[in-house]
């Protein structure tokens, strides 16, 4: 019985943060409640007080995990493993594939539709992922539209793919779509001297 006890007392911040993201992707907005996430996690209501003021300041610092561990630290951590910006952006989609720090995305997002606290986050953590995906692709060579673009269409794949694709997938296969998909996102580059045709970045063979 103390054994359980203790256990109980080494919950920590984040327990509950993960806790509570686990629950709202299972029950939706509903979810959103002490009750539920302490269920969830077999433990007394106690153990959340003992972190938290109140439900108010849990969901502040909710939102500030979401936002910090599940962005700003994705991103610093990809540039300093890889220096080039097709690498990074690579290293990027694989990261997120294989911890699927996307998981959350979709329930976020479905709760912004009923707080505006969590909106104003949500388009917060948009911008800042954009705008770090769109400078990769300007680094490559890009014009502003270009990258624009491809960042959307590169971003919106991986806020949708949790729920939008209906067959079941591996992690293996997943990865082999990443790369498939960064090719066809990088493997072409503006032209040199402002034409406007789009070449290559690797030669063609001839037939």
């Amino acid at each position: 019985m103390a054994g359980k006890a203790a256990k109980k007392q080494r919950l920590g911040t984040h327990d509950w943060f993960v806790g509570a993201l686990e629950t709202f992707g299972r029950e939706g907005v509903v979810g959103v409640n002490v009750e539920n996430v302490a269920r969830s996690m077999r433990v007394t209501k106690g153990s959340f007080y003992h972190h938290f003021e109140d439900k108010e300041e849990f969901i502040d610092r909710l939102l500030e995990y979401w936002e910090t561990e599940l962005t700003d630290k994705i991103d610093a951590h990809v540039s300093h493993l890889h220096g080039k910006p097709a690498e990074q952006l690579l290293a990027l989609l694989e990261f997120i594939a294989e911890n699927e720090t996307n998981r959350y995305d979709v329930s976020m997002r479905a709760w912004a539709l009923h707080d505006e606290r969590v909106a104003t986050v949500v388009r917060r953590v948009d911008r800042k992922r954009l705008a770090y995906v769109r400078d990769l692709f300007r680094k490559m060579g890009f014009s502003a539209d270009q990258a624009r673009m491809r960042s959307r269409m590169s971003y919106h794949y991986v806020v949708g793919e949790p729920t939008a694709l209906a067959e079941e997938r591996t992690l293996e296969s997943r990865l082999e779509d990443i790369k498939l998909r960064h090719e066809l996102l990088t493997g072409w580059r503006a032209a040199v001297n402002g034409a406007a045709l789009l070449v290559r970045e690797r030669e063609v063979e001839p037939a």
